[in-house]
């Protein structure tokens, strides 16, 4: 059974380039759009984590100026 199917790939092989191309672009959108969703997640994470930060003191021009 296999020798017929091996036979008609060695005759044509741009059935296997066509499937060959498509699932490389289909393996490189894959990575990007995991890339683009850790990068969005750490963007997002990092400014949940600014909002979420407490306002330090703020101190007055005189204050400082006795503390020099």
């Amino acid at each position: 059974m296999s020798s017929p199917f091996l036979a008609l790939v060695r005759e044509n092989p741009w059935p296997g380039i066509a499937v060959a191309s498509l699932n490389l672009i289909v393996a490189v959108s894959l990575a990007g759009v995991s890339l683009l969703l850790g990068i969005t997640i750490s963007v997002v994470a990092c400014l949940h984590a600014l909002a979420d930060r407490e306002p330090g003191p703020v101190r007055n021009r005189v204050a400082r100026r006795r503390l020099a």
